[in-house]
């Protein structure tokens, strides 16, 4: 009787593994399917409470957020900047910059709210932590510089030069980047949501990890730029170049693609719902994983690719 218990007990054992093996097989399956962009975007895209371009917003709003007293993290006042001598933490918000030669300097954690910094040359400059929102820095060269951690909601960045600079960690929502050249630029986990980049240039730059929903991109360069893990819905492509661009596991909903030239570039595991591609070129284009694709785009994949192949009959202009 005990051994007849016991070669039981063994049995039952072994159905009880079996049965718990099943399950985390089911569970992990489960895991494995669900693709890596839902993961990273669990929630809609947001696009409640949208920061506008300076020439949108009112004069009370701009006045509120430049006039407003903001202390060091010890509780003291800034100290009033000079354009001959900038120092790190310091007030420039009615100091004149316009063309001033700050190449190598040092402004941490600087003010320039509602600041003119026009047609200045800051080549290699050090300006983390700083606050630049309403700030109109056209035509300004930030070359090599570190601009990380800073603010520029709203900012007038029109026709900038960031070429191979550090803004990662950046917010800016709302900026007028138009005409913006970013070669090489590292713009990792920033907030572009609603900015206009139109006609801007950031071959080769580093998007991984940024929003940036509802901006406008047109006829704007990224060959080569990385742009993963992005959320992009909203964004309008129309006539960019994004050859060798990659998309991986980035959201792109009602992304307008119409006319870009998207050869080379990796949509692997990308989420393409609503997409428009209206006369896009595709030359070894990858949508290997890609979710949501349309429906007249997915019948011209092979082995993963379009290749040599314009899509002409897409989503209504």
């Amino acid at each position: 009787m005990i051994l007849f218990n016991m070669g039981k007990t063994k049995y039952i054992g072994i159905v009880v593994i079996l049965l718990l093996i099943t399950i985390g097989m089911i569970s992990g399956y489960k895991y494995c399917a669900t693709p890596a962009v839902h993961s990273l975007f669990p929630n809609p895209p947001d696009t409640s409470n949208m920061l506008y371009l300076v020439n949108f917003t009112s004069k009370d709003i701009r006045k509120a957020v430049i006039n407003e007293e903001i202390f060091l993290e010890d509780g003291s006042v800034r100290k009033k900047g000079f354009a001959a001598l900038p120092q790190d933490y310091d007030d420039f918000r009615s100091v004149d910059l316009d063309e001033v030669y700050w190449k190598g300097e040092h402004v941490i954690g600087g003010d320039f709210r509602g600041t003119s910094f026009r047609s200045a040359k800051c080549i290699g400059g050090i300006f983390t932590g700083s606050d630049f929102r309403f700030c109109d820095i056209r035509w300004s060269l930030f070359n090599k510089s570190d601009l990380s951690n800073s603010r520029f909601c709203r900012a007038t960045l029109f026709r900038m030069f960031v070429n191979d600079a550090t803004l990662e960690n950046s917010d800016l929502r709302g900026a007028n980047m138009f005409g913006v050249a970013g070669h090489r630029a590292n713009f990792r986990n920033c907030n572009f949501t609603n900015a206009l980049m139109k006609e801007s240039e950031f071959p080769e730059a580093d998007f991984t990890g940024s929003e940036a929903v509802n901006v406008k991109f047109i006829i704007t360069v990224f060959t080569g730029a990385k742009m993963d893990s992005m959320d992009l819905s909203y964004s309008d492509f129309t006539g960019a170049g994004l050859e060798d661009v990659s998309f991986v596991n980035s959201r792109l909903i009602d992304a307008e693609f119409r006319g870009a030239h998207l050869q080379g570039a990796d949509f692997t595991g990308a989420d393409l719902s609503g997409c428009n591609f209206f006369a896009a070129e595709f030359v070894n284009t990858v949508f290997t994983n890609a979710i949501n694709i349309p429906e007249g785009l997915r019948e011209l994949i092979v082995d993963g690719q379009i290749t040599g192949l314009c899509y002409v009959n897409g989503n209504d202009i």
